[in-house]
């Protein structure tokens, strides 16, 4: 039931904007019976410029009604975003005017690792995730659906220091006079154990990992395995957003069909938003997605 909520009533219902000559009110009404917290609401950059009649140069601050500082983020297409709390069935207001915002905390973020294999990672407060590259599939590996990272008992950015001393060089030169040693070290640094904050727990490989989508012809799925290219566009306090593009594949003897994902991972949320599209697709085609289970427990289905 939750998962649903989440699906379809992604966004706090509705938001209405008022100005005056030094502020402008945003008001944000949710219809559920539950508490929405900590969610994202989007208000268009060019209404908050045109309505507080801002230079370009102009900043911002967001208020909420005890008139405390929100954090808040202009995305990469020219949004305003920033997280709401409104009570079941109710009604709350928040006022965005000029002047110098303080700093915000880093939450939502992510990199692109050439040193480990053309990866791009990205993460949030309550989870993380991978999406594999071009150095990954010239090794002949063969990865497609998003890998997943678990994380607790930090809300912090992790994922940098995982992949720095995953990488240490140190490793890789012990291996060559003391193997066990270097194997013990490895262990102690690895983001495949638990240390404390959570760790890489999950297999991909050639599936559709933790909740991709692909094309599917007749009985099979269509792969078109590590990305081509990658484009942060947004990278943090509050939403990260990657786009990558894909091989061409080969839909019924169509080789030219290239797939484009534009990933957004927002604060405080456990799942992904992804918009994918697909280029010189020449028919209607079902698109397939799922979570792969490794228990060997519950249901299978399709």
């Amino acid at each position: 039931r939750k998962i649903l909520i989440l699906f379809v009533v992604a966004l706090i219902g509705f938001a209405s904007c008022a100005d005056s000559k030094q502020s402008m009110t945003v008001t944000v009404t949710n219809s559920l019976a539950l508490e929405r917290a900590g969610e994202m609401v989007e208000v268009p950059m060019s209404d908050v410029v045109a309505k507080l009649k801002l230079a370009d140069t102009a900043q911002i601050v967001m208020l909420d009604v005890d008139g405390q500082q929100v954090p808040y983020q202009v995305t990469y297409d020219e949004k305003v975003v920033f997280p709401v709390t409104v009570g079941g069935n109710s009604v709350v207001t928040y006022t965005i005017q000029p002047g110098t915002p303080a700093p915000f905390d880093v939450i939502a973020c992510g990199k692109y690792y050439p040193e480990r294999l053309d990866d791009v990672a990205w993460e949030n407060d309550l989870v993380a995730f991978r999406a594999y590259g071009p150095a990954l599939q010239a090794r002949g590996e063969r990865g497609f659906g998003y890998d997943l990272f678990t994380k607790y008992n930090t809300t912090e950015p992790v994922l940098e220091s995982f992949y720095e001393k995953e990488l240490n060089q140190d490793i890789a030169e012990l291996r060559k006079t003391d193997p066990k040693a270097a194997s013990e070290l490895g262990n102690s640094i690895s983001y495949h154990i638990d240390h404390g904050y959570g760790m890489d727990c999950y297999a991909v490989g050639p599936t559709l990992g933790a909740g991709v989508a692909a094309l599917m012809v007749n009985d099979s799925i269509l792969y078109p395995w590590c990305y081509k290219t990658q484009e942060v566009l947004d990278n943090g306090p509050l939403r990260f957003t990657v786009r990558l593009e894909f091989p061409a594949m080969n839909v019924k003897g169509d080789t030219t069909v290239v797939e484009t994902r534009l990933i957004t991972l927002d604060a405080g949320s456990h799942l992904n938003k992804t918009a994918v599209s697909y280029s010189n697709l020449k028919e209607t085609l079902p698109v397939v997605t799922g979570i792969v289970l490794h228990e060997p427990d519950g249901a299978v289905v399709a």
